[in-house]
């Protein structure tokens, strides 16, 4: 029998079981058993877990979630016709919903899939080789395993964030962790600061807002779906977000007109033609995504040249933003845009062309072999393009603006820091991958990946914060060769591999290769595979 580790059980976790378990021949159930370490529900994992406050919702289109299988073809949305009438079903429903859909789908696997699957709400601290298997350490014990899987998305550490009086409160104990003590920490009528002014920012005003009680409704002679604030009474009488840049993130659009479809169509086929190159020049890359915002903005009538558009690329803010007295009026503008009453900007020209091509970067960037300014130069211009294309979805940004407008809601610089007497939120969300900053300098996040890279068994890449896998998933260890019964999936290899903080299945491929692999295994014992 072949006895497999998951370390971590969120969504990627169950994306690759669920595949396993289809694939398997009739018969051949008994000759594997998987155990999945994660201290909160399995399939909902940490980010999705059920308990989260409602007013904490979905950042992308509900579409997207399909984590449907041979004994429940159920997309999300399918999932949610089930909800009791009169609930409403947009396209960015609380979090908690998502997670239930997550959590069921993997109760089902675990009662009435054919693959053997047990679930142990367990942190795993070490990870170490015993010969041919992998002895997983957790605070209650140790297990031997023929295969482990790395699947820990933001939850390296494996624990909730504890808070005392002289630290700054943890941004996930008031949202997708929220605690009692958190709260009470932060009291009715204070002034509150928090740190970071991206989407963890956001789901903190909002826990501490709609979440203590306070709700929106139309504003009076405002332009269509501006919102007016009706507070509680207990929620702080300010809240600052303050960030290095003060530049915002841009709200994202609803829906992208179908002739720049076209142009962002015919983009994607020249990046796929340049991702199917043998070595290759980033330098290209840049060339396709700047024509092709540069005929996204002629279309739509966007003041811009290719210098303007290379500037916003590089510095992450318009010459039309950079003149605005806040990042509100920024936002404000942004919304005006959408509903046709302003012209667009080059920020949505950016975020237009990044997403609607990101699948196809996704598949050509990946493992690619950087030269040292070309990773600088791609991580600075993608963090930039990330804040406007990856922003808060309309409804959101509708609520911070109402705040905004009721005089609660500042994005204000970090320096100098917070106000004598403000509570304190850090709302900086870790890193992807498992460093706290590019390799060699960063720290590992967490004593199991410490441990890893003190015995050579997995390989991160100068400049680089994640996990050097195979396209199986399978790690490479620090002599360059694949590390065979160890792999990873998901958060934990970002940077060698682009985009994980993401529900879309069909995105990453590395699950289903893996699954592959186990099989192969299951059909030639003796024999490894090769791919």
């Amino acid at each position: 029998m072949t006895r497999i580790a998951m370390i971590g059980g969120g969504p990627k976790c169950l994306f690759a079981l669920l595949e396993l378990n289809d694939s398997l021949a009739a018969g051949a159930a008994h000759l594997l058993h998987v155990d999945v370490y994660d201290p909160y529900p399995p399939g909902a994992g940490r980010v999705w877990n059920t308990v989260q406050p409602r007013e904490l919702r979905l950042n992308v289109n509900s579409r997207i979630i399909d984590a449907s299988w041979s004994l429940c073809a159920q997309t999300f949305n399918q999932f949610r016709d089930r909800q009791p009438a009169g609930a409403i079903h947009d396209s960015f429903p609380p979090r908690a919903l998502v997670g239930e859909y997550l959590r069921e789908q993997f109760e089902l696997l675990a009662h009435r899939g054919s693959l053997p699957v047990r679930h142990l709400a367990l942190a795993v601290e070490k990870l170490e080789r015993q010969g041919n298997q992998w002895l997983v350490e957790t605070g209650s014990g140790s297990l031997l395993y023929d295969e482990v899987v790395i699947a820990t998305g933001h939850g390296l550490a494996g624990g909730k964030h504890s808070h005392t009086a002289l630290a700054p409160i943890a941004a996930a104990s008031l949202s997708v962790e929220q605690s009692q003590d958190a709260l009470c920490s932060v009291p009715a009528g204070s002034s509150v600061w928090i740190r970071g002014a991206a989407l963890t920012a956001y789901d903190v005003v909002l826990a501490l807002t709609e979440g203590r009680g306070g709700h929106w409704k139309p504003a009076e002679g405002g332009p269509g779906g501006t919102l007016e604030y009706v507070p509680s009474g207990r929620e702080p009488q300010a809240i600052t977000m303050a960030s290095r840049h003060r530049i915002p993130m841009t709200p994202k659009p609803a829906s992208i007109p179908p002739e720049t479809q076209g142009i962002l169509d015919a983009c994607k086929a020249q990046l796929r033609r340049w991702g199917s190159l043998g070595p290759k020049e980033t330098g290209q890359m840049w060339r396709i995504l700047l024509d092709c915002a540069i005929q996204v903005a002629a279309l739509n009538s966007v003041p811009a040249s290719e210098e303007s558009l290379r500037q916003t690329l590089e510095t992450g803010q318009s010459a039309q933003f950079s003149t605005q007295a806040s990042p509100f009026e920024q936002v404000g503008y942004s919304l005006l845009a959408h509903q046709g009453l302003k012209p667009q900007t080059q920020e949505w020209v950016w975020a237009a062309v990044w997403s609607g091509v990101y699948p196809e970067l996704i598949a050509a960037l990946s493992r690619f072999h950087w030269t040292g300014p070309e990773r600088k130069e791609f991580n600075a211009a993608a963090a930039n393009l990330e804040r406007m294309a990856f922003g808060p979805p309309i409804p959101t940004a509708q609520k911070l603006m109402a705040l905004h407008n009721a005089g609660m809601l500042r994005h204000e610089p970090a320096s100098p820091g917070p106000p004598e007497g403000a509570v304190k939120i850090d709302a900086v969300t870790s890193p992807a991958g498992v460093l706290t900053a590019p390799f060699p300098e960063g720290e590992p996040a967490s004593g199991l990946i410490q441990g890893l890279l003190a015995d050579g068994e997995i390989k991160i890449r100068t400049g680089e914060r994640g996990l050097l896998t195979d396209i199986d998933g399978t790690c490479i260890n620090a002599e360059g060769l694949r590390n065979e019964s160890l792999a990873a999936l998901g958060r934990p290899t970002e940077d060698p591999t682009l985009g994980h903080d993401t529900l879309n299945r069909g995105l990453h491929p590395e699950y289903q290769r893996w699954s592959q692999r186990i099989l192969a295994q299951l059909n030639a014992p003796s024999q490894k595979a090769a791919y």
